[in-house]
């Protein structure tokens, strides 16, 4: 990779991470558009799939940055009975929809467009997911955003994390989950490049604070 496209990607990161809704709903449609984003179009077997259906257990599902449907559409089914899926790019939400119609999931699928940063659910759900999502987080802001969406957590649910661990700042976000919440899980994979997080408010905290 050229030295200006490092450059590229470097500033492409911090707009998605600062410049706001507007603008990132710009550049992921762009992305989208030009065929960046394929590899999200299917995970089948994903490492953390295990971990949502067992804390699913026939409940309801919250996934933050649910791309073009991947989840909604590769979890065992039986494993959950609603799955709501967040994402800021109208066309990943376009082919979520496409995918989980072709499926016949659209009786307990629903998909939203909208910021994770300012999104407000309408229901406690049993699992929300952050899956990579939690990468675009601004650094100082991810123990904020987590402990706001534990306010939509039902009595035991808890909040799963998929993260890949290479840089220094993943390894802080990971440490700082460990720091100010009750981790129930915590498994390695890839090579130990990538980690999922089962997590909530540790029991003498308020679901409300």
């Amino acid at each position: 990779m050229s030295a200006t496209q490092k450059l590229v990607n470097s500033l492409r990161g911090l707009l998605q991470r600062y410049g706001g809704e507007s603008i990132n709903r710009h550049i992921w449609n762009h992305q989208y558009g030009q065929g960046r984003w394929q590899c999200l179009e299917t995970a089948v077997g994903d490492c953390v799939y295990p971990h949502v259906e067992k804390h699913a257990s026939n409940g309801s599902i919250l996934d933050l940055g649910c791309g073009p449907g991947a989840v909604g559409n590769e979890l065992n089914a039986a494993a959950y009975n609603s799955y709501t899926g967040i994402d800021i790019c109208d066309m990943a939400i376009e082919k979520a929809k496409r995918r989980t119609a072709e499926n016949h999931r659209t009786d307990k699928n629903d998909y939203l467009r909208s910021d994770m940063f300012t999104y407000v659910p309408k229901q406690q759900y049993d699992v929300i997911l952050f899956g990579d999502s939690m990468s675009y987080f601004p650094h100082r802001r991810i123990v904020e955003m987590l402990r706001r969406y534990c306010r939509y957590l039902k009595p035991g649910g808890v909040i799963v994390v998929r993260n890949w661990v290479q840089r220094r700042r993943q390894q802080t976000a990971v440490r700082n989950i460990e720091k100010n919440f009750e981790v129930l899980e915590k498994g390695f994979y890839h090579e130990s490049e990538l980690v999922v997080l089962v997590f909530r408010l540790r029991s003498a905290e308020s679901p409300r604070q």
